[in-house]
């Protein structure tokens, strides 16, 4: 019998409303119609603004299901809140007709915005903004189902705004359990645009929209759509059997890891997609920001290197299946025990692997990732008097170290730590296991299961068996300090975990909002939680290294002062202060937080390698090595501090020394990309170019990055090759386009190309990004010294002296800032002045042979001066 729902009814006829009233809403005018009904901006006489309200297209409401299925998708839809999404206020049922009441956007569509070309700085800015959109709806089981440029709005502040959500698409599933909605797709989409799953009506899920977006970023980057025919049969042959050109085919300027994201978002099986948005934005913010190096200093070509940490190590839980607590690992660490002691080699470097991502359930993921961060720390207390060291969770993470061969050729570990997850109704199972990474052979385990609510029987049972499996007889009090949380609030403390392990990850701007989230939650349940200030203090300082924006550092250093206060948050309240005062240019303040931390906690590794760049930053130089080298004697096989150090060195011109500690990181890591960098960056500021090719190349072959990129440049800026150069910048920006230092480097190149147009754009973009950062911290002698010189190569001598007297006053007699005022005075004509200042280099410590390499001073070469400074007397000539 025929569902009488179903039965056909004469759509209505369509009219313009303007000038209506419907309800409270004034329809002011027709913005635009379509196949989906027409849009009028409107008044809301009650709440007094103004808002765009959709008439639904009749072919899309007559049916009584599919009114019933659009208006459940539509106030699904309306519960959405994302700054990057048009918000649904209302939909309503008047006169026979569905209406939904829109926020209204002013400004273009990205369509329009296409009429002109877009820059890459553009684009990336754009595409992150609609990925994090799609990727707030997808949280929500809500896909869009239309996404093309007509559906995405730029406002006059360029932010992105999508259009259509729950509308475009009427049937999107998400949920098996939900027997009133469709499996399969419905064709209410733009075909050119659509996922081949859903014009072949398969079933479907968030990744049909990256399919759409991916489409829509090959339109924008490439100039034209991909798929699009003249007629619907060509279009989707296309659409589900063409392999569109790659787009650095399309557009040259086109570097291979953005056109490969693109090329991944169009793969025809989704399985072949990113698994999520969260991907697609990481991955996005790795473009547009590349590998900060984490100890890096600025470096223009002729005096500065950019340096890579290489190595750090980690903690991994793999999800298993469920088993009855304690039963297979108990049995097998009771089989094992008896030859567990000839096995555990003397020296342990423990690496505590991450933890692998429990698919469709963020919180457990969280939840473990945080775990075994907070293990990892617990553990690395026990170094202290004893032959091991632990490579935390964290850091392997960072370098995408998973394997047991990543963690032993990248990062020299004998032992792995490997944990899974798994959660069961009101249960929680962790299994782990002590693993030898050369052969995999399991050296102890065991299986524990908790109420999911007793966070701290999740943790203390593995620590325990953590330290049991590695034979460690823990004094007394190490014993006590195992089992502190700083809480008595187990629930408080899940949140708390969560909270770390969203933090591990903070490139991603989810996962610090979502950490913001998680701790927030502790803090209601326990105000008085340190650590979970100190946590919430590292969250606001993330959001403000994603963000720039100037208030979450003022949030951040009062949620790691009230941490200290508090006086339960040990030693993260005073490195998280020592983090966010370093980071705004209060050296003193930061120097002494981290050496409180180190009286709580002293074998915390980060706080003596922290300690070390804040008497760095003072000028504190005796200081400053000192820390590093206490760095080393407390974690003696730890390939981090050995590589800190040599930074330093490289940082203060004392290459042999540096030589030394990078070769010291690669014999401990053999295969970590950055130790090479770091290694053929010392070599180029020795002068020794041509050896510095190879360990840069080499690094490159293990893994792109920018560091390698930038100091490859400098090398053949050393060589005289200004065409490899400039090639080799223009590929650093690539990666990272918001470093200051890469746009200056680049502009030198473009000069002693003859390039002086190119070059002054250069200067001038250099210009803008150093003062962002300037607002932050006014006092970096760095930043400070490079803007002096960028703005003597435009030739503006006013502000050329202003920053370089600035620079002058912060930077504590640095080589490259006595190096840089004679480079300033040089540009600017007063080469009696340029000459002095290259004396007082000289005396400072910077190699007179190094300087006659350098081009900018070919001009002095007839000078007495300069010739008698660098060697070259009248006699000898």
């Amino acid at each position: 019998m025929t569902d009488p729902s179903d039965a056909v009814k004469t759509p209505p006829v369509i009219h313009d409303l303007t000038g209506s009233i419907l309800g409270r809403f004034t329809l002011r005018g027709l913005l635009g119609a379509g196949g989906m009904g027409q849009v009028y901006r409107a008044e809301d006489n009650t709440l007094k603004r103004v808002v765009a309200i959709k008439r639904m297209a009749p072919q899309l409401q007559f049916q009584e299901r599919d009114r019933k299925r659009f208006l459940k998708e539509a106030q699904r839809a309306s519960a959405l809140n994302h700054p990057n999404i048009a918000a649904i206020y209302d939909v309503l049922e008047l006169k026979g007709e569905i209406l939904l009441v829109m926020e209204y956007v002013e400004g273009v569509t990205l369509r329009q915005r296409l009429r002109k070309p877009i820059s890459i700085e553009e684009f990336l800015d754009v595409a992150i903004q609609c990925a994090e959109g799609l990727g707030a709806a997808h949280q929500q089981h809500i896909v869009h189902g239309d996404i093309k440029p007509d559906n995405l709005m730029l406002t006059p502040a360029m932010r992105v705004k999508i259009l259509d959500f729950g509308v475009a698409k009427r049937f999107a599933h998400f949920d098996p359990n939900d027997a009133t909605e469709s499996l399969t797709a419905s064709l209410s989409g733009t075909p050119a645009y659509m996922a081949p799953e859903v014009l072949l009506q398969k079933p479907y899920d968030g990744r049909a929209d990256l399919f759409s977006l991916g489409v829509t970023f090959y339109e924008m980057l490439g100039g034209k759509q991909p798929f699009q025919l003249d007629s619907f049969a060509g279009t989707l042959a296309r659409v589900l059997h063409v392999e569109v050109p790659p787009l650095s085919k399309v557009n040259p300027s086109i570097q291979a890891p953005l056109a490969g994201l693109v090329s991944r978002m169009l793969m025809k099986d989704p399985q072949d997609r990113y698994a999520s948005t969260a991907d697609v934005v990481a991955d996005l913010r790795k473009i547009q920001q590349g590998g900060k190096p984490a100890t890096a200093k600025g470096d223009r070509p002729h005096s500065r290197t950019v340096l890579q940490l290489a190595v750090l190590l980690a903690i991994a839980i793999a999800l298993i299946s469920w088993r009855p607590a304690r039963q297979l690992w108990q049995s097998l660490a009771k089989k094992q025990h008896e030859t567990t002691a000839q096995k555990v080699p003397p020296t342990e470097i423990l690496a505590v692997l991450p933890f692998t991502a429990v698919e469709g359930n963020p919180k457990l993921t969280a939840l473990g990732q945080g775990l075994v961060d907070s293990v990892s720390a617990r553990l690395g207390r026990l170094t202290e008097d004893r032959a091991l060291e632990v490579i935390p969770a964290g850091t392997l993470q960072q370098r995408s170290a998973t394997s047991l061969a990543d963690v032993r050729s990248q990062y020299g570990a004998n032992l792995a730590l490997r944990m899974a997850l798994e959660q069961s109704g009101e249960l929680i199972r962790v299994n782990y296991s002590l693993l030898n990474t050369q052969d995999g052979t399991v050296l102890g385990g065991d299986s524990v299961a908790v109420p999911a609510a007793d966070a701290f029987g999740v943790e203390d049972d593995v620590a325990q068996g953590a330290v049991k499996a590695l034979q460690l007889k823990l004094r007394p009090e190490e014993q006590a300090a195992l089992n502190v949380h700083g809480t008595d609030q187990p629930a408080a403390y899940k949140y708390y975990l969560q909270a770390r392990g969203y933090l591990l990850d903070y490139a991603k701007t989810e996962n610090v909002e979502n950490a913001i989230v998680m701790v927030g939650e502790a803090l209601k349940l326990d105000p008085n939680f340190g650590k979970a200030k100190a946590v919430l203090g590292e969250a606001y300082w993330r959001k403000y290294w994603l963000s720039k924006q100037d208030r979450w550092t003022k949030l951040a250093q009062s949620e790691c002062d009230s941490a200290v206060k508090l006086g339960n948050a040990g030693a993260a309240g005073h490195t998280c202060l020592g983090l966010v005062n370093d980071g705004t240019g209060r050296y003193r303040e930061a120097a002494t937080e981290y050496q409180r931390a180190i009286e709580l906690e002293p074998t915390n590794e980060d706080a003596y390698l922290g300690l070390a760049l804040a008497f760095e930053h003072q000028g504190a130089i005796n200081k400053a090595e000192e820390a590093y080298q206490r760095a080393i004697s407390s974690h003696p096989n730890s390939p981090v501090s050995y590589n800190s150090l040599g930074t330093f060195y490289l940082r203060r011109k004392e290459y042999e020394k540096a030589l030394r500690m990078f070769q010291k990181v690669i014999a401990l890591a053999p295969e970590g990309y950055g130790a090479y960098v770091n290694l053929g960056a010392t070599l180029s500021n020795m002068g020794r170019y041509a050896e510095s090719i190879e360990p840069l190349k080499k690094s490159i072959v293990i893994r792109p990055s920018y560091a390698a990129y930038i100091n490859l440049g400098t090398t053949y800026f050393g060589l005289n090759q200004f065409g490899d150069a400039a090639t080799a910048y223009e590929q650093a920006i690539k990666l990272n386009p918001n470093q200051y230092v890469t746009w200056g480097n680049l502009g030198d190149a473009r000069k002693y190309l003859g390039a002086k147009n190119e070059a002054l754009a250069a200067y001038r973009k250099a210009v803008e990004l150093a003062s962002q950062e300037l607002k932050v911290n006014p006092h970096d002698p760095d930043v400070l010294s490079s803007v002096a010189s960028y703005y003597s190569e435009m030739g503006d001598r006013d502000h050329a002296l202003l920053y370089l007297g600035q620079s002058l006053q912060n930077g504590h007699n640095d080589k490259d800032i006595l190096l840089d005022a004679a480079t300033v005075y040089n540009n600017l004509g007063e080469t009696g002045l340029a000459v002095e200042w290259l004396g007082k280099t000289v005396q400072a410590g910077y190699p007179a042979n190094r300087i006659k390499d350098l081009p900018e001073f070919r001009n002095l070469e007839n000078n007495p001066g300069y010739m008698q400074l660098v060697g070259k007397s009248q006699a000898s000539n």
